[in-house]
């Protein structure tokens, strides 16, 4: 899954990204 956010192909660095920014924290379960 492409995060909208970051546009990481890898949910699990979206996590880490966008969890600095708490927008996509929720999504993280992905």
């Amino acid at each position: 899954m492409h995060c909208p956010f970051c546009r990481h192909p890898d949910s699990r660095v979206v996590d880490s990204r966008t969890s600095d920014d708490g927008s996509s924290i929720r999504r993280r379960r992905q």
